[in-house]
């Protein structure tokens, strides 16, 4: 049998009804999310800050420091002792 013989038969055997019913839901069901999408979004972040809390500026700005001071310090581990005074003085001054 040749291709197309095949496809009319299945074609044939497929009840209309339920796939242009199922094709109308789907499209509904689209129709509403994209409608909702910006009160599905907000729910969402409302629900992943429950979960995970941003963290406030004091905090970020003392994670930022420590990350500073153990970068430096890495730093001048690896110069020689001129260089990490010269790196130390240069730190105080800003």
């Amino acid at each position: 049998m040749s291709t197309t013989a095949t496809l009319f038969q299945t074609a044939a055997a497929v009840p209309f009804g339920q796939v242009f019913s199922t094709a109308v839901y789907l499209a509904l069901l689209g129709g509403t999310l994209v409608f909702f999408r910006p009160l599905l979004v907000g729910i969402g972040r409302a629900l992943f800050l429950t979960v995970r809390p941003r963290r406030s500026k004091a905090e970020l700005a003392a994670q930022r420091a420590l990350n500073e001071a153990l970068a430096m310090t890495r730093k001048n581990a690896s110069l020689d002792p001129v260089d990490a005074a010269e790196a130390r003085a240069m730190g105080i001054r800003y």
